[in-house]
Order: C-alpha cells, then structure tokens, then sequence
C-alpha cells in the first residue's frame, strides 16, 4: 500500500465530477480528515429513504393488473424532476389506499356487529338519548348474568354463541354496569353496506393506479442510483478538508499495482498528488488488502462473520484458515448421515437461491462433503452402529477411528499430532516471511519446541512414552530461539531477552495442543447424543401406529437438535482454534481494517439536467 495525498479543485461542481470520476475507477481508501456533515448530504440521504420506500411499494405490484393500461400513466422520464412527481404520487397513492383500507375494516367491523345484534336503528337510539333515555349493550356468560339478575333496568335481548346479550336502560347517562360496554356503530346498516361497496371501488381504483405506476419503476430506480452516487460522493467531499476555499485535500491509501492507472486518470483531469510509503506512525490506518487463491476465498464468509482481519504487517493466514477449518468441521460433526442432509439442503437452497455468492455455497459444500467424508471413515451414519456395520460401509471404514470399537487412544493422539501440524504451519509461514533474516532460523527453533511438548503431551495425558531425543528437542529450539530471534549488534542482551519470556510461551505452546482435544471430545459428543436418541426412539421397539409416529417425531427433533447443536460447535470451536492458537503462533492478531476503497457502482453514474 501506498500512501496518496489527492488534491481538487474546490467548486462543487468540479468536485461532485471528478469524485464520481475517482468513485469509478474505484482504488482509492479514503481516510476522512473529519466527520462528513453537510445540509445536502441530510437531504440526499432524506431523499433516498423515500425513494426505497415508493419502489418497496411499487415491488408488491409487479403483477399485471387485469384493468390496467400503461399507457394511461404519463412517461416521467421526460418530465422536470418526473421522479420526484412520480415518487409523491405512489406514496401518495400508497397512503390514500391505507386510508381506504383502514375505512374498509372499520365498515366491516360495523357489520359484523349488526349480524350479532341485529339490524338496530342508530338513529331511533340517539333520539331516545334526546329524550333522556340511555341504552348501553353488554356480552356476558352465565356466571356474571347471576350478579345482576335482580336489577329491574338489565334486559336479556338474545344471545351469540355462549354470550347473553344485555341491554342496560336508564334515564341517567352516567349509569353503567361493572362490565365491558359493548361501543354501537356509527354508520347505520344501509350506509354501512353502501359505503362499503363505494370503498371497495376506490381500493381497486388505487390498486390499478399502483400497478400502472409499477411499469414506471425504472424512473425511480434510476433517480436512486443517481441519489446514492451523491450520498457517497458528498460523505467523501466533506470528509477531506478545504485549504483557502480553493483546494480541497483528502488522504488515503492505495495499493500500488493500482498507481499507475490512478495516475493516468489523475493526469487527464488535473488532479494535484503525493504518493508515498506510509511511516510507522501511520501503520495502524493502512488498510489490508489480502489478495489469496480462489480455493481460499471460500473462508472469507467466516472471517467477515467474526470480524477477522489481519494487520497490514501481519499474514495471509485464509489459505491454512480454510484448510484446516475444513478438517475441523468434519471431525466436529463427524457423521456422514449429518453431512448428506447438510449436502442436500444446501443443494436445494442453491437451486432455488441462485442470486446468493456462489463463494458462500461453496464454503458450505466443501464443509458438508468434509463431515460426509469423516463419517464414513468412522462408521458413523446418523449414530446407528446397526448402518455401521453394513458389509460395503464397513469396507469403507478405518477400524482405529471408528466411532463403535475404535481405538480412542489412537484418536486423541491424532488429535494432538493435527495440532502440533497446525502450529508448526504458523511457524512455518513466519520463517518464509523472514526467508532472508536469522530470524527465520529462530522460527525453526519454534517448530522443534513444538514438536517437543507434542512428545510431552503424549506422555503426560496419553501414557505414551517419550523418546530419549526429546530433550534434544528443547534444548535446540531454545538455542535457536535465543541466537536468532532479535539479532543486533549486542548479542547477549538478544540472548537474555529471548530467553526471559521462553518458559511461559512453552507453558503456552504446551496448552494449545492440548487444547486440540476439544476435537475428539466434541466430535464423540455429537455421536454419543445420536445413539442416544436412537435409543429413546427406537430401544422398546416399534409395535403399534402411535410409537411408530412418537419414534419417527423422537428421531427427527432429536438429530435435528444434534445437527444444530454440531454446527454451533463448528463456529466455536473449529474457529476458535485457528483464531486463538494458531494464529497466535502465527503472531497474527486481527488487528488490521479492512480496504475499502471509494468505489461507485456501475449504474451510479453522473447525471445533469
């Protein structure tokens, strides 16, 4: 990455062209001076809500409408800000037809008071009010009717369903009962039906209008790209600073492959530059731009997920990242039944998804056929021992992994070997990092240490002796590490200083391997709690309809909650090991921002009128 110091003219029409010029081309990472604040960038980005609001609107109308006609609607696009009055009239149209319906539920909550009380006049009710006289209306059951069964003023009138209707009459309009009022309508029944019918014909007027308005959709897509352009452009504007009401500075990053193209552009449109490398000052604001194989793009929907970006010094860890997450994922799950149904679903979703990155299905296909692959060299399909031991699925079988027999022993310390391979990987890629410096000979140092509490790990959790050779280990790891991992002029402060933190990185290095066990226990988790709900369903076996159906209901909860429960462990677990331990041999923190250069999208185009 190079630092640019970019340069423009002050006029605002100058620059609202040249950063849509510099948006285009897209290379640039902007580090703003100041927060953007401006009027017009508050009233663009008004705008723009009110534009996604009229086009969401106009989206539920994309159907033809059966009376509609297109060419009864003007053509927007030839007319002064057509947008603008074409956006008012759909969410003024929108608006009336909430109305409309609002009215509409009103009216028919009317009427279906009048089918449960009957077609009573509410004008001959409101003279009776004139004349001192007040009815009020009441539902009540049996048990509440008792109360008041000896007052003179409550009448029974009828009854709906298991409710009596009352009828409180009195002379004092205060006077009422210690029960919910059942409210009469307004409208009377004849109006009500009426003014029914009328708004119904006015819904379907506004609903026709809409479904025109759809087919001028594109007027208000564009007028939203051309908005968003402004937004994007204007928060870059008022982010650099303005020197003298001339110039206007902005400061940012840009990767050096890219130089050469910025400065044909920048020579074309008189753009003033400086393009330097970053001080050490400034390291924590350049941005990372990782450039990796196309295999291990299909890790970065986890990374983005957990927020994981690596410093701009620090390495490019996606490649060993989506390696070994993948090898994790499979021992995790480890059920070959569990990496079909997650194969098949994730086949189904792409078929009927197709507009979702084809990265992110990618990820997921290679994770499922992973699990998939693990099951069957265990024997595990859906916990069942009864499917494991099927002659051609028992061929396909390591006997020392296998889940029902296997030799657990041989499975922890592949365990701990997986770990002591994926540590010694982030040693590894710091010493080609520092192919042409000593210290890349301390980084060997490392792997031997390394190799060295793997030995001792063995011994001390599995009982697996030790080789005599493994002092051997220690001893030359820890020569290398003090000779050679800060090299200068004096080299016994070099020593001391290596030396001081080596025990407590040994104590370290000891506990991430072991924590590589994690990967056994939960992998032997996840089938111990699939045999166990085959057991729950299936133990007393199946006899008649009903434990068949509690069975099959037993059985499809139970895997399901299994199958959750497995992939949660994934993200715990299979990522905390490469974020945590190895990357912490790696010396990788996640320290770094992310590139995000000013960048417009193709349709966001400059437009004047």
């Amino acid at each position: 990455m190079k630092k640019l110091i970019l340069l423009m003219p002050e006029s605002s029409v100058d620059v609202d062209k040249d950063l849509t010029v510099l948006g285009k081309l897209g290379v640039m990472h902007v580090s703003p001076f100041q927060m953007a604040k401006d009027e017009s960038i508050n009233r663009v980005d008004a705008r723009i809500k009110q534009l996604e609001k009229a086009i969401s609107i106009l989206d539920r109308y994309d159907e033809p409408h059966t009376k509609s006609n297109a060419a009864d609607i003007c053509d927007y696009s030839n007319l002064e800000r057509g947008e603008i009055l074409l956006m008012e009239k759909v969410l003024k149209t929108e608006e009336k037809r909430i109305q409309q319906k609002d009215t509409k539920l009103s009216i028919k909550h009317d009427l279906e008071w009048y089918k449960e009380w009957g077609n009573i006049s509410i004008d001959d009710i409101e003279k009776l009010n004139r004349k001192g006289i007040w009815i009020k209306l009441y539902q009540l059951n049996d048990k509440d009717l008792k109360q008041i069964a000896k007052r003179e003023d409550v009448y029974v009138i009828g009854k709906n369903k298991h409710m009596n209707q009352l009828a409180l009459i009195s002379e004092n309009a205060s006077e009422s009962l210690d029960f919910n009022e059942v409210l009469m309508p307004k409208l009377e029944c004849e109006h009500a039906k009426s003014l029914l019918s009328s708004t119904n014909a006015q819904l379907d007027e506004l609903e026709m209008l809409l479904h025109q308005l759809h087919t001028r959709k594109s007027v208000l897509q564009d007028a939203l790209d051309e908005r968003n352009r402004r937004f994007d452009v204007r928060n870059i504007q008022y982010g650099g600073i303005a020197i003298d009401n001339q110039v206007r500075c902005w400061k940012g990053f840009i990767p050096e492959d890219k130089i050469d193209e910025f400065v044909q552009l920048a020579d074309q449109y008189n753009w003033g530059y400086v393009t330097e490398d970053p001080t050490e000052e400034e390291m924590d604001e350049v941005p990372t731009l990782v450039r990796t194989s196309n295999w291990a793009k299909c890790i970065q929907p986890v990374m983005d997920f957990m927020g994981l970006v690596p410093g701009y010094k620090e390495l490019d860890v996606s490649r060993v990242f989506m390696i070994f997450f993948t090898f994790f994922t499979g021992i995790l799950v480890g059920d070959a039944g569990y990496g079909l149904v997650f194969l098949l679903i994730t086949f189904l979703v792409h078929r009927k998804q197709k507009f979702v990155k084809k990265v992110e299905f990618s990820l997921i296909y290679t994770l499922s056929v992973a699990i998939l692959f693990w099951g069957v060299l265990t024997g595990t399909y859906f916990g069942s021992e009864m499917i494991a031991e099927l002659s051609f699925l028992k061929l396909l079988r390591v006997d020392q992994l296998a889940s029902f027999g296997g030799d657990s022993i041989f499975i922890q310390k592949l365990m701990f070997l997986i770990g002591a391979v994926h540590l010694t990987m982030g040693h590894l890629q710091i010493a080609w990092k520092y192919i042409n410096s000593v210290k890349a000979i301390a980084q060997l140092g490392w792997v031997s240490i390394i190799w060295g509490l793997y030995l001792i790990v063995n011994q001390m959790v599995l009982g697996v002796a030790a080789p005599d050779f493994m002092i051997w280990l220690f001893i030359g790891g820890a020569s290398l590490i003090a000779l050679f991992s800060k090299p200068g002029k004096n080299i016994f402060k070099g020593m001391i200083s290596s030396l001081a933190g080596l025990p407590l990185s040994i104590i370290n290095g000891f506990s991430d391997i072991i924590s590589y066990i994690r990967l056994y226990a939960v992998g032997l988790s996840t089938v111990l709690m699939a045999t166990s709900f085959n057991q729950m369903a299936l133990g007393d076996g199946v006899s008649t309809l009903a434990s068949g159906i509690g069975a099959a209901l037993v059985l499809i909860l139970g895997h399901g909650l299994n199958m959750i429960l497995a992939a949660m462990a994934v993200l715990v677990h299979g990522v905390r090991l490469n974020m945590l331990e190895y990357a912490g041999h790696a010396s990788v923190e996640f320290s770094g921002s992310e590139y995000t250069p000013f960048k417009l999208k193709n349709n966001q185009t400059l437009k004047s009128k």
